[in-house]
C-alpha cells in the first residue's frame, strides 16, 4: 500500500512537531536500533536498545495483546517497535505517525523485513485518525500523547475506533505536582516548549484519570515507572551525544541533550512523572 504523505499548515501544531522530530533522521539509520522512546530499564537490560524493547514488550502485555489482535500504534516512530510487536505477538498493525521521514524509515525497515502484509502505515494526525469507528481490539501509543493537541482529544478518538472491550495501552508523562516556585516554573515551561507539549495536556495524574473516565474508558490502571525511564534515558543521551551529533548535527544533538537534562531535573525535583497506562473501552 502506497503511502499518502499530508502536508501540515505551519501555523499547525503537527507542522512544529514533525520539524522538531525529523532533524538528522536520513543519517540516523540503526543507531539505538531506531528506538526512539525513554526504555523502561528493568528486568536486565544492559543497553538502550534492550531498554527501548522492554517498554514495548511490557505496554503489549500490560495491554494484553495477542496473536488475535487488531493493533494501532500510533506515534509509532522509524518502525522498530512495529516490527517487535508483530514478530512476538503475531498481531495485525495499522500505524500512525506525524514524522513523514520516520514513515519512510519505517517503510524501508517492514520492507527489508516483508511484514509489508502485516504492517501499514498512514501519515496523520492522532486527534483525527484516518479509522471507521470500533476497528481495533488494541491501541498503543508511547510517548507521542504528550504532544497531542490535545491529549483528550486523541482519547476520544481512541474511544471511537477501539471496539467493545478493545484496550488502550499508553507510555506517557504526568505533573507529579504543581510547581512552587519561579524555578520551578521556569524549568517546567522550558521543557514544555521544548517538547512541543500544549498547555492542556499540563495533566496530574488525577486529570488523568478523569479525562480517561470522561471519554468513557473504565478499569483504568496506571503504574508510575520514572525511577526506570527518565534518568537511565538521560544518562544513555549523554553517553552517546558525541555519536548522535554526527548523525543530527552538533546544535540539534546538544540541544537534544539539554532538553534531556531538563527534562531529567524535573523529574528529580519531582516535579513530572512517567507513567504506564491501561484503560478499556
Amino acid at each position: 500500500m502506497p503511502l499518502h504523505r499530508l502536508v501540515w499548515k505551519q501555523n499547525q501544531h503537527e507542522y512544529a512537531v514533525e520539524k522538531f522530530y525529523e532533524k538528522g533522521v536520513e543519517k540516523y539509520g540503526d543507531h539505538h536500533g531506531g528506538y526512539l522512546n525513554f526504555g523502561l530499564w528493568e528486568e536486565g537490560a544492559k543497553n538502550y536498545q534492550q531498554a527501548a524493547e522492554h517498554m514495548v514488550q511490557k505496554l503489549a502485555k500490560l495491554a494484553g495483546l495477542n496473536k488475535r489482535g487488531r493493533l494501532l500504534d500510533v506515534a509509532c516512530g522509524m518502525g522498530p517497535e512495529l516490527l517487535f510487536l508483530q514478530k512476538n505477538f503475531g498481531c495485525t498493525i495499522e500505524a500512525l505517525e506525524v514524522t513523514w521521514k520516520h514513515l519512510e524509515c519505517a517503510q524501508q525497515r517492514i520492507l527489508k523485513e516483508e511484514l509489508d502484509e502485516h504492517i501499514h502505515l498512514h501519515h496523520g494526525t492522532a486527534t483525527r485518525l484516518p479509522f471507521e469507528k470500533e476497528t481495533f481490539t488494541h491501541l498503543l501509543c508511547i510517548e507521542g500523547a504528550q504532544h497531542f493537541p490535545t491529549r483528550e482529544d486523541f482519547l476520544k478518538e481512541a474511544q471511537r475506533v477501539l471496539i467493545p472491550g478493545g484496550v488502550l495501552g499508553l507510555g506517557d508523562f504526568v505533573l507529579k505536582r504543581q510547581p512552587k516556585t519561579a524555578k520551578e516554573k521556569i524549568m517546567l515551561e522550558t521543557a514544555r516548549r521544548a517538547w512541543h507539549v500544549p498547555k492542556e495536556n499540563y495533566d496530574t495524574l488525577e486529570s488523568y484519570k478523569h479525562k480517561l473516565s470522561r471519554q468513557g474508558f473504565r478499569n483504568i490502571v496506571i503504574e508510575e515507572v520514572g525511577d526506570l525511564t527518565i534518568p537511565r534515558y538521560y544518562a544513555e543521551q549523554k553517553r552517546t551525544v558525541r555519536n548522535t551529533a554526527k548523525i543530527r548535527g552538533y546544535v540539534n544533538a546538544y540541544g537534544s541533550l539539554l532538553i534531556d537534562y531538563v527534562t531529567w531535573k524535573a523529574f528529580e525535583e519531582g516535579l513530572i512523572e512517567y507513567i504506564l497506562v491501561k484503560a478499556e473501552k
